[in-house]
C-alpha cells in the first residue's frame, strides 16, 4: 500500500498526524502526499474544509507555505472560505485590472484608427503617446476632438474647462507637443 493510500484509508487522522508531524524534517513530502490524497477526494466541500484545518494547524510556518503552494496546485479555490474567498478575490482583481487594461488599450486603437481615417500623419512618437496612454478619460478626450480636429496640435491640447470629457491632471508626457502634420 502507497503512502497516498495510507492516508486515503483516514484522511482525518492522516490531517492530525499532519499537525503533530509539522516540525518534521521530510515535512514537504507528508505535505506532498496528503495534498494527492486530497486531490483524489471526490467530496470537495469535506475536502476544502480539511485542506484549510490542516493549514491552521500546522504549526511551522514553513509548513503552512508550503501546504499553501500544494493546495495552489491541486486545488480550485472555494467560496466560503477564508483562504478561498481570499484566493478568489485577488484573481478577480487581476482580472479586473486586465479588462481595464484592455478597455485602454481597445480606446487607443479606436483612436489610432479614427486618425489614421481622418488623414492625420501619425509619427512613431505619437502612435507610442497614444498607445502608453493609460488615461482612458483622456483618451476619450482625445478621440472627441479628433472627430472634428484639423491638426494633432488640436487632438492633443490641454484639456481645457469646455472639453466634454473630465480629465484628471495630467503628466508632462501627456501634455508635451505633438508632432505637428
Amino acid at each position: 500500500m502507497s503512502r497516498i493510500e495510507d492516508a486515503l484509508t483516514d484522511l482525518d487522522f492522516a490531517a492530525f498526524c499532519l499537525w503533530i508531524h509539522s516540525n518534521d524534517l521530510d515535512i514537504e513530502g507528508i505535505l506532498t502526499v496528503m495534498g494527492e490524497a486530497l486531490a483524489q477526494d471526490t467530496d470537495r466541500e469535506a475536502r476544502d474544509d480539511l485542506a484549510g484545518l490542516i493549514e491552521d494547524g500546522l504549526g511551522s510556518e514553513h509548513a503552512r507555505k508550503f501546504w499553501r503552494n500544494v493546495m495552489e496546485t491541486l486545488f480550485t479555490p472555494r467560496r466560503g472560505t477564508i483562504v478561498g474567498d481570499a484566493r478568489l478575490a485577488g484573481r478577480e482583481e487581476g482580472r479586473e485590472e486586465g479588462r481595464e487594461e484592455g478597455r485602454v488599450k481597445e480606446k487607443a486603437e479606436r483612436l489610432l484608427h479614427l486618425m489614421e481615417r481622418r488623414g492625420f500623419s501619425l509619427t512613431e512618437e505619437t502612435r507610442q503617446r497614444v498607445t502608453t496612454c493609460a488615461d482612458a478619460p483622456l483618451l476619450d478626450l482625445w478621440f472627441d476632438r479628433a472627430i472634428d480636429a484639423t491638426t494633432l496640435d488640436e487632438v492633443f491640447a490641454a484639456p481645457s474647462t469646455t472639453d466634454r470629457v473630465p480629465a484628471p491632471a495630467q503628466s508632462s508626457e501627456h501634455t508635451a507637443s505633438p508632432t505637428r502634420t
